[in-house]
């Protein structure tokens, strides 16, 4: 079964390679690589921890992202190039027919829970809850892996780009996936049980790379109104641990720095956050979650940036190597 992409002299020059992953598209592959045991040498160890710590919330999400097949496109909508709070507006303000017409096509071939009723109809409670889900999933399970994965995902992106600048659009598709096809002015994609034309008329391509792609072939929107976008695999097998912790790992951290400065190092490594969200994250008063993060700012780990009236504390470099033992 292929996918047709049908490009004119517009779209070439409008095609644009990402680049940086997409945030709710890793969300969205991210549940797909839970729910399966695909490639466990490089997941494996990523989707014990992530399934073992599913909180409610999250666990609402796998309803809408079975790992084969449809799931709904108003997960990952455009603006979440713009980062992951603008994809996240996105959803929320995802149009009540585009919701209705979604679920009602992931029904066809899984079993929704009650609450997708109420989310078809258009209730902004449920809504609320899902954009919730989807941050917390994002900050548990795909943020602390960044610092991993993003080197690799720069790498392979350079490389992409300096093929466009030197050789063309038509030289970078064998390096994208070998599932892609050119023959001018198509762009051939092979993906299971779907056959079917997509017309640019003008709008152009987003390249994305994505490490939670698992599936031997990239990604598409189903729907051919909404800005198309294809999501390709990043593979580096030099890289496999990129996602895998070592068991004891945050044992030698806790002996390292403290059981209550380690907690408060990979509090901080879930997302840059202000002081009293750091106490939050970490369960700590305002007063000891400001202590140990001035500690953290002072040797090293962490960089503290004064915004206005208050601070945002970041995982710098080595606050990340010390996390994860990328240096060893």
């Amino acid at each position: 079964m292929v996918f047709r992409v049908h490009f004119e002299c517009a779209d070439l020059a409008r095609t644009t390679i990402a680049q940086e992953p997409d945030p709710l598209w890793e969300v969205l592959l991210g549940l797909h690589v839970l729910q399966t045991d695909y490639e466990p040498e490089t997941f494996g160890t990523w989707r014990e921890r992530a399934r073992a710590r599913l909180s409610a919330l999250e666990q609402e999400l796998l309803a809408l992202a079975p790992p084969v097949g449809y799931s709904p496109d108003f997960l990952t909508p455009r603006a979440a190039g713009q980062g992951l709070e603008a994809g996240l507006a996105a959803v929320a303000a995802t149009p009540p027919g585009q919701l209705r017409s979604e679920l009602s096509r992931l029904s066809d071939s899984v079993r929704l829970p009650a609450w997708s009723r109420r989310l078809a109809a258009g209730e902004n409670s449920v809504m609320t809850r899902l954009v919730q889900g989807l941050r917390s999933f994002h900050r548990t399970k795909i943020a602390p892996q960044m610092p991993m994965i993003t080197p690799a995902i720069e790498a392979t992106v350079a490389k992409h780009n300096g093929t466009v600048a030197g050789d063309g659009f038509e030289s970078l598709i064998p390096q994208l996936h070998p599932t892609l096809r050119w023959e001018a002015p198509v762009l051939s994609v092979d993906l299971p049980h779907i056959d079917r034309d997509l017309y640019l008329n003008g709008r152009g391509l987003r390249l994305v790379p994505s490490f939670f792609c698992w599936r031997k072939y990239p990604m598409m929107l189903l729907d051919p109104a909404l800005p198309p976008v294809l999501v390709y695999p990043v593979r580096h097998a030099d890289r496999a641990e990129a996602v895998v912790r070592h068991a004891d790992r945050d044992r030698a951290v806790a002996d390292l720095l403290g059981k209550t400065r380690a907690r408060v190092l990979k509090s901080i490594s879930s997302g840059a956050c202000s002081t009293s969200e750091l106490a939050a994250r970490a369960g700590i008063s305002l007063a000891s979650a400001s202590e140990h993060a001035r500690i953290l700012h002072n040797t090293g780990l962490v960089t503290t940036h004064r915004i206005g009236s208050s601070v945002r504390h970041m995982l710098n470099p080595i606050g990340a190597d010390v996390l994860t033992g990328a240096r060893t």
